[in-house]
């Protein structure tokens, strides 16, 4: 358990560290940051919704999508079934730029990083954990399109999920999907937990959905009921959150 703990710390810390060096270099680099300009900015910028809600549970937010497509691919089977020659020529161009564009964009924000490179991070991850692992078992990352298998460890203060990546369903999922999919290797702190709701997963009430401070949520499913019941008593005790008029409570 130690070496797992460990070995996912430091995939965590690289994980995080490559986020956040994207998110500076966009933002110097872009057409509107200090070293940037027109001509330096890429073909087009993508959009896509934020995982922010609001009361309402609403994603009303827009951040730049560094996965974007013009789906070049599509035109240019548009153009091969129904154009003429002169367009499928045209198509197969641009197909051939942006897939260029696309190639550097996700080797620029590869998350996943070699040996060489994890071994080299400090694990302060592990320094700062606060007490022992108080509850450790086999759960399931609910996210669009992806279910995740993997090892669900609350200490006395933070969540760690750790997805399984050797398991075989994961391997069939495109990578261009995982990389929408947040959690995969997460950790929240109890601090941020605002609000704990029981679901159904398939039917079966063995799922839960934890709310966070930020306005974001994730949703775990467990192998069943008494589990659920074990995860619940090591949270911290937000019931359904005061925000919504229900006393704090398990």
């Amino acid at each position: 358990m130690c070496d797992h703990l460990i070995s996912a710390a430091k995939h965590r810390d690289h994980v995080t560290a490559n986020q956040l060096k994207q998110k500076i270099l966009n933002i110097l680099t872009n057409k509107h940051g200090a070293w940037g300009a027109v001509s330096h900015s890429q073909l087009h910028d993508f959009w896509r919704l934020d995982y922010w809600e609001d009361d309402l549970r609403r994603r009303r937010r827009f951040v730049r999508n560094a996965f974007g497509s013009t789906h070049s691919d599509a035109l240019l089977k548009a153009a091969v079934e129904y154009g003429t020659e002169e367009d499928v020529v045209k198509s197969k161009k641009t197909f051939r730029s942006q897939a260029v564009v696309n190639q550097n964009a996700e080797t620029e924000l590869m998350l996943e990083g070699d040996d060489d490179a994890v071994s080299l991070l400090q694990e302060k991850e592990i320094d700062n954990l606060a007490g022992p692992v108080v509850l450790s078992t086999p759960a399931q990352l609910i996210a669009p399109v992806v279910v995740a298998k993997g090892t669900l460890s609350i200490t006395t203060t933070e969540i760690y999920f750790e997805v399984d990546e050797d398991d075989a369903a994961f391997k069939k999922i495109d990578p261009k999907v995982l990389a929408y999919t947040e959690g995969l290797h997460g950790k929240w702190m109890f601090s941020e937990i605002r609000a704990v709701f029981s679901r159904r997963y398939l039917l079966q009430n063995t799922a839960l959905e934890v709310f966070m401070a930020n306005r974001t949520s994730v949703m775990f499913n467990f192998p069943d009921q008494a589990t659920v019941k074990k995860v619940v008593y090591s949270l911290p005790r937000v019931g359904v959150g005061t925000s919504y008029g229900l006393p704090q409570a398990r």
